[in-house]
């Protein structure tokens, strides 16, 4: 897929580099000459302009990427007008980052539809994995619902998925097991090695180095792990 991010600070940077490592194409545009240097050999294409200015705009190829992400955060000014003018391009999609509650709102009165918020999802995602004591990582799906990758908690080590029965008695749903390699010793901990188990064999006996990742409401989880 083909993308353009406007705004290479920390978070722009970040997103367009996890991009071009997947294999995506990916134009990155700062007008900080500096930025070039330090991203070209990360992303796939580094464009310096500033994107304020109507006749930038028009020369990137906005109808022929599947996005464009509006990355740019303290300087609000520079990301609404941007975003309102990308509005009136046939763009196929846009996406806006807000930095505060004012931020969105802004955005959303201007039509923007999907608007991120990084600073605000990590701290909430990392106050999930400090009230999971088991959590390895964590995806919020909405305000209730979470994603978890969960150590096995030790009361259920030694035991099958059929006898966890976690939706039954904890009301929570399994979607994968992550089972861990055959070595022994710390570095199994760290090994990305693990064989995904999408089906969850019932029967299969936990093992301590395993990981299940869950989706479930967060003080569902929490009660399975505590």
């Amino acid at each position: 897929m083909r993308y353009i991010i406007i705004g290479l600070g920390f978070f722009g940077s970040s997103l367009a580099a996890k991009l071009t490592s997947l294999g995506h194409e990916v134009i990155g545009i700062d007008r900080r000459s500096e930025r070039a240097d330090e991203l070209k050999d990360k992303i796939t294409k580094v464009m310096i302009m500033d994107c304020t200015k109507q006749n930038a705009l028009h020369a990137l190829p906005l109808t022929d990427v599947d996005a464009v992400i509006v990355a740019i955060g303290e300087d609000i000014g520079s990301s609404i007008l941007i975003l309102s003018m990308l509005k009136n391009q046939k763009v196929k999609r846009i996406i806006g980052r807000a930095i505060n509650p004012m931020h969105q709102h802004i955005l959303s009165e201007l039509g923007i539809e999907e608007i991120t918020h990084p600073e605000e999802d990590t701290a909430t995602e990392l106050s999930a994995v400090l009230m999971l004591k088991n959590a390895v990582n964590t995806m919020i799906v909405n305000d209730r619902i979470i994603i978890a990758e969960l150590q096995i908690p030790e009361a259920y080590i030694g035991h099958s998925l059929e006898a966890v029965n976690l939706e039954e008695r904890f009301g929570i749903r399994l979607v994968a097991v992550k089972i861990a390699p055959a070595e022994k010793g710390l570095s199994s901990f760290f090994s990305k090695d693990y064989q995904v188990d999408l089906a969850g064999d019932p029967h299969r006996l936990l093992g301590q180095k395993d990981r299940l990742i869950v989706i479930g409401k967060l003080d569902s989880i929490k009660r399975f792990v505590d």
